[in-house]
């Protein structure tokens, strides 16, 4: 498997990948309206604007994606997804932590967090088998209500 930045092919698969308000929500939360265009997904995701990172399997088909920046001191991860067709099959436990020590290196950082809705059992156990630990939202940040913040810290 391969990690590189992500493309616009990648993005125009990934948007087929979230075909309704369910799993549009799901992964993206209430910044992506359904149905979107490919402009307002452009627009949400900050493609131009985040460091975007896409998964390549063997055979070179695009198997996920993952961003992150910098918040609270540590690299966050954001808008994490495998392809609806390979979730189940490991993709995650190789595509994240690598992401994350890309991000934590690119930052600066020795701690990364993300955000994950409560009702996301898959997601959550393959973070908390990364090393994530559920914690308190940092200082001064806004409450989501169902929805997780966790940290994971190198050497934890």
């Amino acid at each position: 498997m391969i990690i590189q930045q992500t493309t616009y092919a990648d993005i125009e698969t990934m948007k087929k990948w979230f075909p309704d308000r369910e799993s549009t929500y799901f992964w993206a939360g209430p910044g992506l309206d359904f149905p979107f265009t490919i402009e307002s997904f452009l627009h949400c995701i900050r493609w131009q604007e985040m460091p975007s990172y896409s998964l390549y399997n063997a055979e070179k088909c695009f198997a996920g994606f993952g961003q992150y920046y910098k918040k609270s001191d540590r690299c966050h991860l954001a808008r994490l997804v495998i392809s609806p067709d390979l979730r189940g099959k490991g993709y995650g436990q190789w595509f994240f932590p690598r992401l994350v020590e890309i991000g934590m290196q690119d930052l600066a950082v020795n701690e990364a967090s993300l955000f994950v809705l409560r009702n996301n059992p898959i997601a959550i156990g393959c973070y908390l088998a990364l090393g994530f630990k559920v914690e308190q939202y940092p200082s001064g940040h806004e409450v989501y209500e169902g929805v997780d913040y966790m940290v994971f810290r190198r050497g934890d």
